[in-house]
């Protein structure tokens, strides 16, 4: 018997035997379409070559055999498309959240408490629009806190506060309170829409050098930046926290 005749009685038996037998014979024609050229023993060399190429081509049409820089350029083609959707998201997710925001920075002082709830809101979703875990407000058995999230490591407490009045020293120290009561990988992100008073400020970070510097502030300019899109969350987070790792900033504005 031929080898031809061989081959094509494998092959039979193969595909009788279903998708076991297919996974075989699939292997075996990536096998064949890998060789260069025929063995040395055989006969016709050309035309043997002239084989291989067919079966290389076939192979290509019935989608068993891909050219392997085709493959990768058919995923870099499709992972720039899955970016390009994401960033298309993101942006029409940031345009609606920057609706709400500004439509909250047009109403009444005197609404001060129901902003801060919304404020509160609109954070853990600006945060879940860039893929970064937060979790929304909760009570303990002992205190409120306003959210928290992770970033470069550590796990973050929020306080948001969207008041008329500059947070005071008592502010200040009863939230260090509610940081340094948790493990060491617990730091604080301070959230105050009036901003602060600097000598507040800079006796709280003069008072605080004989304990842990772990909490980063955030002023109202800073998150109508992060709402109408000047900077992204995650460039604003690596700022902040840059400052204070390296040069011991708790406040470092946008």
């Amino acid at each position: 018997m031929s080898k031809a005749k061989i081959a094509r009685a494998v092959f039979d038996e193969l595909h009788e035997q279903g998708s076991a037998g297919h996974a075989v014979q699939r292997k075996i024609i990536e096998e064949l379409c890998h060789m260069r050229k025929p063995h040395s023993d055989a006969p016709d060399q050309k035309a043997g070559k002239e084989a291989l190429a067919e079966l290389k081509q076939a192979a290509q049409d019935h989608k068993i055999l891909v050219d392997p820089e085709l493959a990768a350029a058919a995923a870099r083609r499709a992972a720039e498309k899955r970016r390009l959707q994401v960033i298309q998201e993101r942006q029409q997710l940031l345009g609606e959240l920057r609706t709400k925001f500004l439509y909250l920075v047009g109403q009444d002082a005197g609404m001060a408490q129901r902003r801060g709830y919304e404020l509160e809101k609109l954070l853990a979703q600006l945060f879940r629009a860039y893929d970064l875990d937060y979790r929304p407000s909760y009570r303990t058995a002992h205190e409120q806190i306003d959210g928290s999230f992770h970033f470069r490591g550590f796990t973050y407490i929020v306080e948001a506060r969207w008041r008329t009045a500059k947070p005071d020293l008592g502010d200040l120290l009863d939230f260090k309170g509610k940081v340094d009561g948790k493990l060491d990988s617990t730091r604080g992100a301070f959230v105050s829409m009036a901003g602060y008073d600097p000598e507040v400020l800079d006796y709280f970070v003069r008072n605080s050098r004989g304990s842990r510097n772990n909490i980063i502030m955030f002023t109202g300019g800073d998150i109508s930046q992060l709402f109408e899109g000047h900077i992204g969350l995650v460039d604003a987070l690596t700022k902040k926290v840059d400052a204070a790792e390296q040069e011991g900033q708790a406040l470092c504005e946008l």
